[in-house]
């Protein structure tokens, strides 16, 4: 069986190798330029891709294979990963090319799409330096509805696509399109949403004090307004999904006149990573009908590794930067003699991990010191109000993963439910944000996920998880810890031989207890930000001034 095997993949791979390739160069042109006829080629080599895939012998040949006898743990897996590829398109080819027309059609609405604030157009990045900026509320809160308007403006095509995606899942035998998407991800729902609902009740405390502390703060800047008035626009990413800088740390400033490619070269080669190739094939500054957002593309896995960016000199592009830098290095460092199937990540998951990893080091004093240029003393007072806004940010992202991940269950589960009522009723219990009064538009279709990444954010959120844990075991393995990993050699190593070089051969969780000692374990994330938060509210407490005892002189009458 191993020699049939082997057979089908020597026939089949280079032909989707060659799709694949294409496809990844015209959707680069189409996201970079916003040009009609690069998007038609996507679709259309996208379509082409799906339908080879589509192909009912083929399927049927991977599923004897997969259910077989097959002995080579490498040809194994290579059967493995193309099933669960050839799965969800196991549908007539007009299914096909409809799914992928929908898609197309509201990405190209995204890329194109410019809100308009004050009769006049505005990009995603002013929107945000409205949001840092400005002290006057009413036009913080024009600046926040601006960057819903694209919601507005896709939400009825993309109900129809979700409606398009369950209809293709129910054909093939699934309850929905999340349930199939999780199932071809390797990725068990009962564990998944047990683990949510683990997370959700252990950070509810810490999340909250936290919280409340930053909200003080923002209040204070207001006039007349207290923490329990705080809406969306009085924070800085229009999702809340990124922590404001409020513990006197101006994170910012540190980055504004610099240049950030270079820092990130220059961090990345410490560790033992030559980026400077990535850099020169990459987009990395905003313009006109180009793509607001960022992504790593891997075009051939032979090494033409990209990233998109829209940088400005502040902390949260640096930190994508690094973000976007950890997926291309995962992609660009893998054993060029693994078969093409093999040669990607082990997971989504597995190279968030990585991402998220590296992305969150921007709030590390040490890695400050060493590439932004603060000096030690300004390091060492930035520490304890530094590790504030790290544990914040990270506890505001963990919430607003769970965010994502319940609401688009629900949107699957029922797309003609009341969904702005149900979106809010998360934002409001998990992130802790009131809906604005007699507001109720559909802002969660303005999030891309939805239509470009469908059932992806749970992987944001195993990311995280993985991180940590990957982290604590590099602290406990590489050189001697501490301030040195940010510079050391030795965290580059570690990743390549423990994780890069491996590409998908192992099924992710096995991966991680191959590189770290044990399958996924969120105690590592968890434990850390549960207890830095009662450290720091127990430190709190010790610095207020006691009241003092009222004396009978004291007392009133």
């Amino acid at each position: 069986m191993d020699e049939q095997a082997q057979a089908l993949l020597d026939r089949l791979v280079p032909e989707l190798a060659d799709l694949q390739k294409r496809a990844a160069l015209a959707y680069w042109k189409a996201t970079t330029t916003g040009d009609k006829q690069y998007e038609q080629q996507y679709s259309e080599l996208e379509k082409q891709y799906r339908e080879k895939l589509a192909d009912e012998q083929l399927f049927e040949r991977l599923k004897t294979l997969k259910d077989g006898e097959v002995s080579d743990p490498v040809i194994a897996r290579q059967i493995t990963l193309l099933y669960n590829e050839a799965l969800p398109n196991q549908i007539p080819k007009e299914d096909i090319a409809e799914l992928v027309q929908r898609t197309a059609e509201i990405e190209s609405t995204f890329t194109r799409f410019r809100a308009t604030y004050q009769g006049k157009p505005i990009s995603d990045n002013e929107i945000r330096q409205i949001l840092e900026t400005e002290t006057d509320t009413y036009k913080r809160k024009e600046a926040w509805y601006a960057s819903k308007q694209i919601g507005e403006k896709i939400v009825d095509k993309l109900i129809e696509l979700v409606k398009h995606r369950n209809a293709i899942a129910r054909k093939l035998g699934f309850r929905d399109f999340f349930q199939m998407m999780l199932t071809v991800q390797e990725t068990d729902e009962g564990e998944l949403f047990s683990l949510m609902d683990e997370l959700k009740q252990k950070t509810d405390q810490p999340y909250a004090d936290i919280k409340g502390e930053m909200d003080k703060i923002i209040a204070s800047r207001y006039k007349d307004l207290r923490p329990e008035g705080l809406r969306h626009w009085h924070y800085v990413d229009p999702f809340f999904q990124e922590a404001p800088d409020v513990f006197d740390v101006d994170l910012n400033r540190i980055f504004q006149d610099k240049k950030l490619e270079d820092i990130a070269a220059a961090f990345y080669k410490a560790i033992g990573f030559d980026v400077t190739d990535i850099l020169a094939r990459s987009d990395l500054y905003e313009r006109d009908q180009k793509q607001q957002h960022a992504f790593c593309t891997d075009i051939d896995r032979e090494g033409d590794v990209r990233i998109v960016c829209n940088l400005q000199p502040n902390e949260k592009w640096m930190s994508t930067l690094l973000h976007e830098l950890g997926h291309a290095v995962y992609d660009k460092y893998h054993d060029e003699t693994l078969p093409y199937v093999l040669r990607q990540p082990a997971h989504i998951a597995s190279t968030e991990s990585i991402a998220m990893m590296m992305g969150r080091l921007t709030k590390n004093v040490s890695w400050l010191t060493h590439y932004a240029g603060i000096d030690g003393e300004t390091a060492e007072n930035m520490k304890i109000n530094l590790t504030k806004q790290a544990v914040l940010a990270q506890l505001i992202l963990l919430r607003w993963c769970l965010v994502m991940v319940y609401f688009e269950r629900d949107l699957y589960a029922n797309p003609d439910q009341d969904l702005t009522k149900r979106w809010w009723h998360y934002v409001e219990t998990i992130q802790f944000v009131p809906c604005p009064e007699a507001r109720h538009k559909p802002d969660w279709a303005s999030k891309i996920h939805f239509t470009v990444a469908p059932v992806y954010y749970q992987n944001y959120l195993l990311g995280e998880l993985m991180a940590s844990q990957i982290w604590t075991t590099i602290e406990k393995t590489v050189g001697s810890g501490g301030d040195d990993l940010v510079k050391h050699e030795g965290v580059g190593q570690f990743l390549k031989e423990n994780i890069f070089r491996h590409g998908a051969k192992y099924q992710w969780n096995d991966l991680l207890e191959k590189a770290t000692g044990e399958k996924l374990n969120p105690d590592h994330h968890v434990n850390y930000l549960v207890s830095t938060v009662e450290q720091l509210v127990e430190t709190k407490k010790k610095k207020a001034p006691r009241k003092k005892t009222p004396t009978k002189k004291d007392t009133k009458e």
